[in-house]
């Protein structure tokens, strides 16, 4: 059985994630504007269109929901876990 330390770390972890996912769902879209006017290829490949697409998809259907991210649910529990 998990320490609170580890849970404690786990719970940093899955902030550190989800700090992620919202620095590319703000910042994907900066860098397809950005992007273009300085003509980088990368920022229109189907890949990061399609990545960044899908990412926000899930998070607006999330919101429509009224759903609380998942994320947010698992750094909650390993917090209360943590103490």
């Amino acid at each position: 059985m998990p320490d609170h330390h580890t849970y404690r770390l786990l719970a940093d972890a899955v902030l550190v994630a989800h700090f992620s996912v919202v620095v590319f769902v703000v910042g994907g879209l900066a860098l397809v504007f950005i992007g273009n006017i300085r003509r980088w290829r990368w920022v229109n490949s189907l890949l990061f269109r399609l990545a960044h697409l899908v990412t926000v998809g899930i998070v607006v259907t999330q919101a429509w929901l009224g759903e609380l991210c998942p994320l947010t649910v698992l750094e909650s529990w390993l917090r209360r876990q943590a103490g």
